[in-house]
């Protein structure tokens, strides 16, 4: 699996962030971070990635090791988490979400990571997050 940056602009002139992955039928196959869904499991540091094959349209899933969940969460694709363990030893099973239905809020952006980092560099930040806890 490669990401690749491609020329190719959205709506809101960020740059599509193209995924390179394999389907056994056909090959090498490119696409968005929108068309692969990410299942994680209760560790979550392992999972497995699905997506509908761009040519031949059949379901692929395939195994994802640490690095491969580290690239495509950087990639922005959509991530669930199979049986997550809950405080008090009850799992909740939550359902993937939908590739074709995305959750209706912005990306976390560079911007955005950058302001978190200058929050958690301020120490009056901290003292109130503390504090209201």
């Amino acid at each position: 699996m490669k990401l690749l940056k491609r020329g190719l602009r959205r709506a809101d002139n960020g740059c599509v962030t193209t995924i390179r992955t394999t389907c056994p039928r056909c090959g090498e196959v490119d696409m968005g971070p929108d068309d692969i869904c990410l299942r994680l499991d209760e560790e979550a540091s392992e999972g497995v990635y699905s997506f509908e094959c761009p040519s031949c349209t059949g379901p692929v899933s395939k195994q994802a090791d640490r690095k491969i969940v580290a690239l495509l969460v950087s990639a922005g694709v959509c991530v669930t988490h199979a049986g997550r363990r809950m405080p008090g030893g009850s799992q909740a099973n939550i359902e993937p979400s939908s590739v074709d239905d995305p959750p209706d809020v912005p990306a976390f952006t560079v911007d955005d990571l950058i302001a978190f980092h200058e929050m958690l560099a301020d120490d009056s930040f901290l003292a109130r997050l503390v504090a209201e806890r």
